[in-house]
């Protein structure tokens, strides 16, 4: 796996795995069909063309989604949406350009259904895609395929590749922790750090896999037929064990497609959060205080006046 080797910009599918004519550059930015359920902005667009394609753009859209749909579809038999074009275009914006899933996201889909076992059957096809993807052979890194960083859409940055799951469990929590700088936040951030990294290591829990890193609703179709179709790879990597369960959607126990627990991270990582935002919520307390004071101060010393 380490000698993956990125695919040069612009990629074609061969024309006959295409359902019709290819949409063009100017077709594409010309369409107002917006596809609803997902974040449209100034920075990334998703539109549908036609029956058989959804086209992806913008500034903040990285190749690597689309390497990481070729890639899963090398190397595993799972269901996942054609890429049909990709290249970059104007000032710094990519384009990628897919197949259309029809059918329900994931959750909107388990309303609709009364059955247990079509709700079970799903489950346990969903199952078994994320089995395959954590068996795809892992390389000696944690980071993007072809040994490169991760990206951080939250925060807007990249991080990473990893030799070291210690330097990477740090970087995540400077990374979350970043704009605070008080002692008691740096205290918080490295007790975290280091809990986490002590009990993924007792546990043996800090091998890489190969993760989808956003397994929500939205990102789950289930097609009329019932097959479930996970697509929106832009986060996808090799990050240790227990990422997929920490960052997953829980859909309850009928949709329980996850077979390794990981729940001693979980923990470790939701109390970090909730301790990070008590924390911020104390200073913010405390700045509004110290304005108040420093109003009243203000007020009396022009008064005296």
């Amino acid at each position: 796996m380490d000698s993956y080797t990125p695919i040069s910009l612009p990629y074609f599918a061969p024309a006959d795995e295409l359902p019709a004519r290819l949409p063009t550059l100017e077709e594409v930015l010309a369409c107002t069909n917006l596809l609803q359920g997902f974040t449209n902005s100034r920075q990334t667009k998703i539109v549908r063309i036609g029956e058989s394609f959804v086209a992806k753009y913008g500034k903040e859209v990285k190749s690597i989604e689309g390497e990481n749909m070729l890639f899963v579809k090398q190397h595993t038999t799972i269901p996942i949406p054609q890429l049909y074009a990709m290249y970059t275009f104007g000032e710094g914006e990519t384009m990628l350009i897919m197949e259309f899933i029809e059918g329900l996201p994931l959750r909107q889909c388990c309303k609709s259904i009364t059955e247990p076992e079509r709700l079970e059957a799903i489950a346990e096809r969903l199952r078994a895609q994320v089995n395959e993807l954590r068996q795809i052979p892992a390389p000696g890194y944690y980071g993007a395929i072809g040994r490169r960083p991760f990206t951080d859409l939250y925060r807007g940055c990249e991080y990473g590749p990893f030799d070291d799951f210690s330097d990477l469990v740090r970087t995540v929590f400077d990374l979350a922790f970043s704009s605070r700088t008080s002692e008691l936040l740096i205290d918080i951030k490295e007790h975290y750090a280091e809990t986490l990294d002590f009990v993924a290591t007792k546990l043996n829990h800090r091998y890489p896999v190969f993760s989808h890193g956003d397994l929500h609703s939205r990102n789950i179709i289930v097609r009329p037929d019932g097959e479930p179709v996970i697509i929106d790879y832009e986060l996808a990597g090799f990050h240790p064990a227990f990422f997929e369960y920490t960052t997953s959607e829980k859909f309850g126990p009928e949709m329980d497609f996850l077979d390794e627990k990981f729940t001693n991270e979980e923990e470790i990582l939701k109390d970090a959060a909730d301790a990070l935002e008590e924390s911020t919520e104390g200073e913010s307390s405390e700045e509004e205080s110290s304005e108040d004071e420093s109003s009243e101060d203000e007020l009396s010393e022009d008064e005296l006046a």
